[in-house]
């Protein structure tokens, strides 16, 4: 607190010069001031931040047990030396928009053309999307066909991928045509795909979790240049983003499962 009111006690001054120096030319600062003034700056949003915390913690614990506790909010731009939390953020959020991708193309209680075209078939000579091995359209609302004519050494690789691909599919090759017959929608294959959609957004969590380990370490290697306070207050502002991340994930899973299921309960 008192280096908050102090910080706060170079403001007159600091404005009054801004003020005063209008129509004259502007006031010739000294290096090593203008690097002190920046230091002292950030030093003061850190126990001006530490102090709203502290005394919104105070305010919710007199209201009584339960209450959210105090939210972290930094200026990203007072910590872009140290670390960028607009491109930590970019990162959580493409992991919530990878799952999403996920979702659409892998959970589906109707099978079509373009449900297949992500599945990874693994050849020999390294891993492919099914689309590009294969020719797949549409032959009946009941069955889907996958031309194999430009790559036919890779049919038996494009069944084998179709079959564990968790889409509940049973695929029936005829030479160098994949027959995919479209499966009922009964219990159990909502069921797995509900299942899989909570496997999917587990991977998501786990590229989460590395996206924010990445981040504290290194907002972990500025600690010879900043105060133990601003490393401690960065790695809260970093958790609080993925604890709110986490939190989007998990209502993605929660509505996918709900249209998975429908009345249908998990066992």
């Amino acid at each position: 607190m008192a280096m908050a009111l102090r910080c706060l006690r170079q403001l007159p001054p600091l404005l009054h010069n801004s003020l005063s120096g209008l129509g004259r030319p502007p006031l010739q600062v000294p290096l090593r001031h203008t690097a002190l003034m920046q230091n002292g700056c950030r030093q003061c949003v850190v126990h001006q931040t530490m102090l709203t915390r502290h005394l919104a913690t105070k305010k919710a614990k007199g209201k009584g047990k339960g209450q959210t506790q105090a939210r972290v909010n930094i200026n990203a731009a007072l910590v872009e030396d140290i670390i960028s939390l607009g491109e930590v953020n970019g990162e959580m959020q493409a992991v919530v928009e990878a799952l999403k991708e996920e979702f659409g193309k892998n959970l589906n209680l109707r099978t079509s053309p373009g449900a297949l075209d992500h599945i990874t078939v693994t050849t020999k000579d390294g891993k492919f999307p099914l689309n590009q091995l294969g020719q797949i359209s549409l032959k009946s609302p009941q069955l889907v066909i996958v031309n194999m004519a430009s790559f036919p050494e890779n049919t038996a690789a494009a069944i084998k991928a179709i079959r564990e691909s968790g889409m509940n599919l049973n695929p029936e090759v005829d030479g160098i045509i994949i027959r995919v017959p479209v499966p009922k929608v009964t219990r159990e294959h909502r069921e797995s795909l509900a299942k899989l959609a909570k496997q999917l957004m587990n991977k998501a969590k786990d590229s989460l979790r590395k996206v924010r380990s990445n981040a504290v370490n290194q907002v972990k290697k500025a600690k010879s240049t900043v105060s133990e306070d601003t490393i401690k207050l960065v790695e809260k502002q970093i958790q609080q983003m993925t604890d709110d991340t986490a939190a989007e994930l998990d209502r993605l899973l929660a509505g996918k499962t709900k249209e998975l299921l429908g009345g249908v309960q998990l066992g």
